[in-house]
């Protein structure tokens, strides 16, 4: 599963702003696919009992539907974008970024890190609610805690990206919020990596674990995952306005 939305998220990220049309429209193609698969789970969960055994009162099943609506949209709006990926002209990027236009570079680690963001935290939700008896749970556990590490080590990508190259100028508050995106997703690593028991795997590499804290747990399963949510609500609100300058 870690190698299916590794490859996933690499495929992604190096065709949804390649310069040919047809590339851009297979890098839709395979992001809708991938959303696809996401949702298809959550409804799969429904249908086979794994919500309805949840305790009553848990909120986890409820946000998990929430979020197949969420993919379902951006299914249709990927599938929609498609005609336009032979409309635009996209060898006007440059490999990096300048103060006129993201790079390549950096759109490919935004995609890449977006892919795999989602795909940890859904992740991340199935472990909450599947019982340990449930072989599925080990291994949707193995390939949150694998896939969280990669995101950790794509936003340090994406930082010293940001800090060793100018990029399009931003609005102080759009400024600071990329900032605090990066420190909550740094945050949720570290706090992952407090709770892991074993040393993560992750392409060969192995991420050490840190010394357990009492305060890891409450931060990483619920207190981060509500600020996220919160954050992800307001990104909603300017999405359309970012996507449009990250496909340009």
């Amino acid at each position: 599963m870690t190698s299916l939305y590794l490859g996933l998220a690499l495929a992604i990220a190096a065709t949804v702003n390649a310069p040919l049309a047809w590339l851009r429209a297979l890098g839709n193609l395979i992001a809708a696919g991938a959303m696809a698969m996401m949702a298809w789970s959550i409804v799969l969960a429904n249908r086979d009992g794994t919500f309805a055994a949840v305790t009553p009162g848990n909120s986890t099943p409820a946000i998990l539907n929430g979020i197949a609506v969420v993919l379902g949209v951006g299914v249709l709006l990927l599938l929609i974008g498609i005609p336009r990926q032979f409309r635009r002209d996209g060898g006007k990027v440059p490999p990096r970024s300048t103060p006129f236009a993201y790079g390549h570079l950096t759109r490919a680690l935004h995609w890449a890190s977006a892919t795999l963001i989602i795909a940890a935290f859904t992740m991340g939700l199935f472990v909450a609610i599947l019982p340990e008896a449930r072989p599925e749970r080990a291994e949707f556990l193995t390939a949150h805690m694998a896939i969280g590490g990669a995101v950790f080590l794509l936003t340090f990508a994406r930082m010293f990206e940001r800090l060793v190259r100018k990029s399009p100028p931003n609005p102080g508050p759009v400024h600071g919020a990329h900032f605090l995106l990066y420190a909550l997703l740094v945050a949720t690593s570290v706090t992952g990596l407090a709770l892991a028991t074993a040393p993560i795997k992750l392409l060969g590499l192995s991420l050490p674990n840190l010394p357990p804290e009492p305060i890891a747990a409450p931060l990483h399963h619920i207190v981060l995952p509500l600020l996220f949510l919160v954050f992800f609500a307001l990104h909603l609100a300017g999405a359309v306005k970012a996507m449009r300058r990250m496909a340009r």
